[in-house]
């Protein structure tokens, strides 16, 4: 896929750190701009959630002290807060929303055996394990402005015995999206340097049009306006009189309304909606 550098000005510069997100965390942008989805999450209370450290690792650890309706309502293992973007909220998609997610297997670990994957993500990323009330544990892996969801199966990664992660593929549907989530989380383990400029897609470039164009329209702003901060002001004036610009306007916000109000799930996440 070809990426391509875009420079920020102005208000465009607060959206740099999308460029690094995975779909599941584009999805979480359009989601908590979800007025609706907004009502549901000040409705949870502020003990909700219990925040521990774990013993064995530097590993925040969260579990939901009751049932999660609400969130479960719109594809997510617990209630994050709107008000954090996708790098730093807390964001666990349920399997039923997310079913490509990354899984790995837990098994335990051979005396003197290593574990490559437990030896790399330990050190070098900001781990949150999440549990959710049937037991099921997740982890969010941080770093360098990237996150990714992981889906844990096989022995507790938080049990007294060391153990030996590997990277599973359990059904050979959506293989190929399923690949390319797993290559995105093993490389947030490479050291890189960060590039001068975010590097966009032609795919993420209209996402990150599409937030702005609804932050935009939350603040009163005319499609214009909108496009005023995207384009600039001479793009505009030379061009808004035209049928082009106008209609791409409003192709725009029709497409971002429509991840908002739910096709975030089958158009991001790849939720099979027909099944349920």
């Amino acid at each position: 896929m070809k990426h391509f550098a875009l420079s920020s000005h102005g208000d465009l510069a607060a959206y740099d750190y999308l460029w690094r997100l995975t779909p599941d965390r584009w999805a979480w942008e359009f989601l908590r701009r979800n007025p609706a989805f907004r009502r549901d999450a000040a409705c949870l209370p502020d003990d909700a959630i219990s925040v521990k450290k774990a013993r064995c690792a530097d590993i925040r650890l969260l579990r939901p002290r009751a049932w999660q309706t609400l969130a479960d309502r719109w594809g997510l293992v617990l209630m994050p807060d709107p008000d954090r973007g996708g790098f730093e909220a807390d964001v666990v998609w349920n399997r039923r929303a997310f079913p490509d997610q990354v899984e790995i297997t837990c098994v335990p670990r051979e005396p003197g055996e290593r574990c490559e994957i437990w030896d790399q993500m330990v050190p070098n990323c900001d781990i949150t394990h999440i549990t959710d009330r049937l037991g099921q544990e997740f982890l969010i892996l941080r770093r360098n402005g990237f996150a990714a969801q992981v889906r844990c199966t096989g022995t507790s990664i938080l049990g007294l015995d060391p153990i030996r992660i590997k990277l599973t593929i359990s059904r050979l549907r959506g293989y190929y999206r399923r690949s390319r989530l797993q290559k995105a989380a093993v490389e947030i383990h490479r050291d890189r340097q960060s590039p001068a400029l975010p590097q966009w897609t032609k795919t993420t470039e209209i996402l990150r049009n599409g937030l702005i164009a609804l932050d935009g329209l939350a603040a009163g702003m005319s499609r214009r306006d909108i496009a005023t901060v995207i384009h600039g002001p001479r793009h505009v004036r030379a061009e808004w009189q035209g049928p082009s610009l106008q209609h791409a306007m409003h192709y725009l916000v029709r497409k971002a309304e429509g991840l908002r109000d739910g096709r975030y799930l089958t158009d991001l996440l790849g939720a099979d909606t027909t099944s349920s």
